[in-house]
């Protein structure tokens, strides 16, 4: 691509604007064709989007509760976003506008390869407004929500590595519109340095961030009205929740506060004994326990020689089985190029925790899932995609 090919592209888009401008009855046959063609796509369901999901251009916005050690940064224009520097605990809100027609399991965004140089509603998963809020007009947004839905549940979704405050807000929206959740959704975005060779910073942050993360999971589970909270951590992001749960017994809050539900570890990036040690701490607090690993997961094939020991998320020899943990292995499924986003790109996956969110099956009774025995008890595995 040159900018003499961008100039042209740019060029022919206005040249068929400009033509369905000035043919009104050609623009509005286009219009009603593409509406026709669009018909029957993919929309949020079978449950009804929540009230306060606003219809935008053929897209939901979907508003992203957010808790985050990252700083603010204030543009010139006074609006506000977070990069990689270290902060304070802040709250607030992220709108994300997710596209009707989109296929399940993607959160596309303007790809210049693609020949797409404008954002687009009706086809990509986009960040909007983000507005930052004090603690207690964050848990009165947070109880305003809950009191408009019919379970009080909310998701909270914890990114991983290399991963940006705005692709965070996006990943969790997506995810959550792709599970048909109707309850609130929470991010928890740590510090990370949206970097590929900011490894060890990373880990560094998701650590820092372990007291952040506690302080923002016990304001969410006692002073919100919430009934009970799902979880899911993606690869470096359980480094972070298995830390704070293993020191935080929400069991023990006081009477009337919100319990945890299903706690699922998506692709942990975390040393396999170090992971093994605290789960009993994360079982005894939870209604389950899901552990999604691979044994084709090149990202965490990686942190393997680099940690120079096997990783929570991988199958294989090192599989984690254990009382009271549903292990999944994803190995044939085939995923994406690394094999590690699967818990948010994969429709399988993503129908595994539709079942088990929506109607609370067990793996025996969830679709696709085959029994493995192992010496410390059976796991499960996905068959092989045809």
């Amino acid at each position: 691509m040159t900018p003499e090919t961008f100039d042209a592209v740019e060029s022919a888009a206005r040249a068929v604007e400009a033509a369905l401008r000035a043919r009104p009855p050609l623009g509005a046959w286009f219009n009603k064709e593409f509406d026709r063609l669009v018909e029957g796509q993919e929309r949020f369901g079978p449950a009804a989007a929540p009230t306060y999901w606003a219809s935008y251009l053929r897209s939901l916005l979907v508003p992203v509760m957010y808790a985050t050690d990252r700083a603010a940064e204030v543009s010139e224009a006074g609006t506000v976003t977070y990069g990689s520097r270290r902060g304070a605990l802040s709250y607030g809100r992220a709108t994300v506008s997710v596209p009707d027609e989109r296929a399940v399991g993607t959160a596309s965004k303007p790809r210049w390869w693609r020949l797409q140089f404008r954002s687009d509603p009706g086809r990509d998963v986009l960040l909007g407004a983000i507005e930052p809020s004090e603690p207690v007009d964050f848990t009165e947004q947070v109880s305003a929500q809950l009191d408009e839905g019919a379970d009080r549940e909310a998701l909270v979704f914890v990114h991983g590595f290399n991963v940006a405050f705005a692709d965070a807000a996006r990943q969790a929206a997506q995810i959550a519109y792709d599970l048909n959740f109707t309850g609130v959704v929470l991010l928890y975005s740590w510090a990370s340095k949206g970097r590929l060779l900011d490894y060890p910073a990373d880990g560094d942050a998701s650590r820092r961030a372990v007291p952040h993360f506690q302080e923002f999971l016990r304001t969410l589970l006692t002073r919100t009205g919430v009934r009970e909270v799902q979880i899911v951590a993606h690869s470096m992001g359980n480094r972070l929740l298995t830390d704070a749960l293993a020191s935080l017994d929400t069991a023990g809050l006081p009477e009337g506060s919100g319990r945890l539900g299903h706690v699922v570890f998506a692709a942990p990036d975390v040393d396999r004994d170090v992971f093994a040690h605290l789960l009993p701490s994360v079982l005894r607090q939870a209604r389950t326990c899901t552990l999604y690993v691979s044994d084709r997961d090149r990202a965490l094939v990686a942190a393997r020689k680099l940690s120079d020991y096997p990783r929570a998320g991988q199958s294989g020899t090192s599989v984690i089985v254990a009382p009271g943990l549903d292990t999944i292995d994803v190995t044939d499924l085939g995923a994406d190029l690394l094999g590690h986003s699967y818990v948010g790109n994969h429709t399988s996956v993503l129908g595994d925790l539709y079942g088990l969110f929506r109607h609370g099956h067990t793996p025996a009774e969830r679709y696709g899932l085959a029994r493995t025995p192992h010496p410390d008890g059976d796991y499960w595995s996905f068959a092989p995609q045809k």
